[in-house]
């Protein structure tokens, strides 16, 4: 029996030995090791859309964040300047109340501007055929646009409008306060795409007969505006002098375009002799004035500003 056990001892311990040394051989073909995230290497969504190819020398935006390398930028080269014009049309009528909007049309051409302010404009009125200014003017200039109605009369409305040869991304519209029997004023703004940086233009007509309703209309524009989180343009037809009271509270945060960059009064009424300042383009501080003209219409009772600007690169831009 001693010897069986013996024998028995020998064949395990040799077992054992092979086991040893087969688990301890190396694996020829390791297998790598896995990424922690479980999504790693998945195909692309076909429901998304592919991601935006920047144009041919845009260099790509960097990554962000604590310890995480500076943003790039942008060189916006000639985009970075914003050409801006607000003219009160008067519906298109001359003193002789003879219609012309190809005239209006033109001047607006001759006058080259990015975007354009339109206060007294017509659509669907019977005075002036039915036209529809803002479109018929947007389509002549090839310009995108967009109509804010302030009243209805003869048959159709009668308000603001805001032209751009850039996209409109979004557009909004709010009636401001009046006394009874006044006539009903509001306030349009649309958001503009300048390559990669928007820009808010808000044009406004305040009330012709009354002071205080001129500031309670700025205050409600303010308040329409908000916290200028981007660039902004606040222009129109104030029907107040400079050094008033609602041009003050519109100047707040902002920059009265003509005393920056302009050369003498800047008056813009009455249009064949000008005697007084109403018309206004102020800007926000991302915005720099680097021009401007008071321009005669041949139509219109009022004269037109053009503002130029330099729009202010994102921070962390040189």
């Amino acid at each position: 029996m001693n010897r069986r056990l013996i024998e028995v001892a020998a064949v395990s311990g040799a077992l054992l030995l092979f086991l040893a040394l087969v688990l301890s051989w190396p694996d020829p073909d390791p297998a790598p090791d896995q990424p922690s995230d479980p999504t790693s290497g998945a195909l692309p969504d076909p429901t998304l859309p592919p991601a935006p190819t920047p144009p041919s020398g845009t260099p790509l935006p960097s990554p962000s964040g604590p310890g995480g390398p500076a943003p790039s930028c942008v060189d916006l080269g000639d985009a970075a300047r914003l050409t801006v014009l607000t003219f009160n049309i008067h519906g298109g009528f001359t003193a002789e109340d003879r219609y012309d909007l190809a005239r209006i049309a033109a001047e607006i051409e001759a006058w080259r501007a990015d975007v354009v302010l339109l206060q007294e404009v017509d659509r669907g009125r019977s005075r002036s055929g039915g036209a529809d200014q803002a479109a018929q003017l947007g389509a002549r200039l090839g310009m995108s646009s967009v109509f804010g109605p302030n009243i209805r009369s003869g048959g159709g409305q009668y308000g603001t409008a805001i032209l751009s040869r850039f996209p409109i991304v979004s557009w909004a519209h709010q009636l401001l306060p009046r006394y009874a029997g006044q006539e009903q004023r509001g306030v349009l703004r649309a958001t503009v795409q300048l390559l990669d940086q928007r820009i808010d233009v808000v044009n406004v007509h305040l009330e012709h007969t009354s002071s205080d309703v001129r500031v309670a209309q700025m205050r409600a524009v303010k308040k329409f505006i908000g916290p200028a989180v981007r660039p902004v343009v606040l222009g129109g037809d104030f029907n107040d002098p400079p050094g008033t009271r609602s041009v003050r509270l519109g100047l707040a945060g902002m920059q009265d375009t003509w005393p920056a960059v302009g050369s003498g009064d800047g008056d813009t009424v009455p249009a064949a002799s000008p005697r007084r300042r109403i018309d206004y383009l102020l800007v926000s501080p991302q915005l720099t004035p680097t021009a401007a003209q008071v321009l005669r219409s041949a139509i219109s009772d009022h004269r037109a500003v053009r503002g130029e600007y330099d729009v202010q690169r994102p921070d962390g831009c040189d």
